[in-house]
């Protein structure tokens, strides 16, 4: 338990620290106000904006403190400022989240104090403390050369985040990403501590204490998402999603281990921010990897087992020496959460605001503008799941997201898939949930899954939160040997295009690897499908329509149109294995949209061919370099 002085001390240092909204990036040196000239020598990153939210750009010698030097600047900006580095620093300048001021103690109910880069936040739980130091969260420091790039004509969605906005990884009595240790308990009829049980299989772990680049940024860090998907558009108009990539030095890390990546965006905040993931993190692991603890419970794994990503963050894994990508298990990654706003409940709250007559994107629960790239995530096994048909866990979840660009992951059950269990263990792989909007997910690599995604997580019921979002674009992914969910689709106005499913039918296909269902258009969505490769081994061509397309017809789509496809299944014709594709429409008897509900992508994309698609995605798709395939049997399958 925290001493009242110092919990007293923690709060009045957020006051001052990275989370309170100032009119300078965190250490940096304020030079002018508008219209005068800022003073300063040598090559520098330069900020121009007020209350947290900054336009960047790059100066050698003094510059103009104007709205022409930084266009992406907001327009009531009160400062200029620089940053205390030179183009020149080196990495030895790193930020330090230290461990020896300030901690934050956890037990079976977890608190969590919020510090300045002078003041650690340090996550404990009631007999191993885990804390972030300087030796081993490194800041980087880049070049300001490389300062954010955000296109002419658009917003930053950086700026799109209010100053109200919720970090969201305190949820009541808990922390997300900090162990509570609670004991089974049956919540809501729900999770019976009779069907607790630990993963039956740990993954071959791949710890790593250095990081193999030497804190170079060579990996993409300060890219800003391009601009070839439903991301680059808001309700305010057409935006670049920047994630951390406008990042202060003190805001670059490197992480080795869960504790590390939680205490790194617990110190950042809504601040611009990268974090480098390097080795494996699992939250089941603490004191730098070396002792290991199962999730206890239900609540244990829910917040303990979970990091919140906050808004302006890029994530961007390091592989090692020999191309091999950092792993994430036994963790949830979490963007966003339905929050009440201070009502009793989260469609209250979101009512109220609407009926007060204000903007829904200006509701203060979003969270917005981030980027992934180039990490393997396994789907953590579910302890003590909702019942044996219905696991909770889901492998990333986004909900209440916007502006969201996700690239290159590689995804499925991993170690654990439910054949282990005999119940389920696994829920969504990534999910797009609870009035997420403009998301774009590309190049990535799904595998061995049972709940691929779903956009949308109910009918009539969600309406308030959903209807006229969920606008999501699919392309240049590989869909390996799933079950269903490619994507089951709800209200969604979604594009894909591009995108090569292999599947199994054949009867001599596992049950983790036998295929269900693929593209699923569900109530109110609106799809459009373009140029995909469906390989679906023993698959009658009658059958194209049931399993490739969900074709139903009794699912209520508002719109679908499908064209451009090529579908290979082996099954034999006189004895003889097919080895051609047929080209395919996939319409499967669903109506195309009408009226106002026909659409068109309003961002610039290129278009494959179906036949292109399936060796560029083989070769691409995925985290790593080389990229990482789930093996095929000894009959190639």
């Amino acid at each position: 338990m925290l001493s009242k002085s110092i919990i007293a001390a923690a709060l009045a240092l957020v006051g001052t620290s990275a989370f309170a909204a100032a009119d300078a990036p965190s250490g940096w040196t304020k030079c002018a106000q508008p219209g005068a000239t800022c003073t300063m020598s040598g090559t520098h990153q330069a900020a121009m904006g007020k209350s947290g939210v900054f336009g960047y750009a790059t100066f050698t010698g003094s510059f103009a403190c104007s709205l022409t030097n930084f266009p992406s600047a907001p327009s009531n900006s009160s400062w200029c400022s620089y940053d205390p580095a030179a183009s020149s620093s080196s990495s030895s300048t790193a930020s330090s989240v230290a461990s020896s001021s300030v901690s934050s103690s956890s037990s079976s109910k977890s608190s969590s104090s919020v510090a300045s880069s002078s003041v650690a936040s340090s996550v404990a739980s009631s007999s191993v403390a885990s804390s972030v130091a300087s030796s081993s969260v490194a800041s980087s420091v880049a070049s300001s050369s490389a300062a954010s790039s955000v296109a002419s004509g658009t917003i930053d969605a950086r700026t799109l985040t209010g100053a109200t906005t919720p970090l969201q990884n305190v949820n009541g009595s808990y922390t997300y990403g900090v162990r509570n240790y609670a004991a089974p308990a049956t919540i809501d009829g729900l999770h019976n501590p009779s069907n607790y049980k630990a993963a039956p299989v740990l993954p071959t772990w791949q710890f790593a204490t250095v990081d193999p680049t030497g804190g170079a940024l060579t990996n993409g860090e300060r890219d800003v998402a391009p601009a070839n998907g439903w991301h680059t558009y808001s309700q305010q108009g057409k935006v670049t999603v920047t994630g951390g990539s406008a990042a202060s030095t003190n805001r670059i890390y490197t992480v080795f281990n869960g504790q590390q990546f939680v205490a790194a965006l617990a110190e950042a905040g809504l601040d611009p921010k990268i974090i480098r993931v390097v080795g494996h993190i699992d939250l089941r692991y603490s004191s730098n990897n070396t002792v290991f603890k199962e999730y206890t419970s239900y609540l244990d794994q829910k917040f303990g087992g979970s990091i919140m990503l906050p808004s302006n963050t890029t994530v961007v894994g390091i592989n090692s020496a020999a191309g091999v990508a950092p792993r994430i298990t036994g963790t949830t990654i979490l963007i966003g959460g339905e929050l009440a706003n201070g009502a009793a409940d989260a469609e209250t709250g979101y009512k109220a605001w609407i009926a007060a007559g204000k903007a829904s994107d200006d509701y203060p629960t979003w969270t917005r503008n981030i980027i992934l790239r180039n990490l393997r995530i396994d789907a953590p096994w579910d302890v003590n799941p909702e019942d044996s048909g219905n696991a909770y866990a889901d492998a990333m979840t986004l909900s209440r997201a916007q502006n969201i660009y996700i690239e290159r992951l590689s995804m499925g059950d991993g170690d654990t898939p439910d054949s282990l269990a005999g119940d389920t263990r696994h829920d969504g792989l990534l999910d797009i949930v609870r009035g997420s909007d403009y998301i774009t997910l590309t190049g990535n690599y799904f595998y061995k899954h049972h709940k691929t995604t779903l956009i949308g997580n109910g009918d009539s019921g969600r309406a308030w939160s959903d209807e006229g979002r969920l606008h999501v674009t699919l392309f240049n992914n590989f869909y390996d040997r799933l079950e269903s969910r490619l994507p089951l689709n709800r209200y969604g106005q979604v594009h894909m295009f591009n995108n090569y499913i292999y599947a199994r039918t054949d009867g001599s296909a596992p049950a983790d690897l036998k295929f269900g269902s693929g593209v699923d258009p569900r109530y109110k969505s609106n799809m459009l499908v373009q140029n995909m490769y469906f390989e679906i081994t023993e698959l009658a061509t009658d059958s194209f329509c049931k399993k490739g397309i969900d074709g139903g017809n009794g699912t209520n789509p508002i719109g679908f149109r499908s064209s451009g496809h090529l579908m290979l299944s082996n099954k034999k014709v006189n004895n003889v294995a097919n080895t051609t594709p047929v080209a395919w429409d996939g319409q499967c008897g669903y109506a195309a949209p009408t009226g106002a509900n026909i659409w068109t992508p309003p961002y610039s994309y290129s278009l494959r061919t179906a036949a292109a698609t399936k060796d560029y995605v083989s070769a691409n798709a995925g985290a790593g370099s080389p990229v990482w395939r789930l093996p095929r049997d000894a009959n190639g399958l």
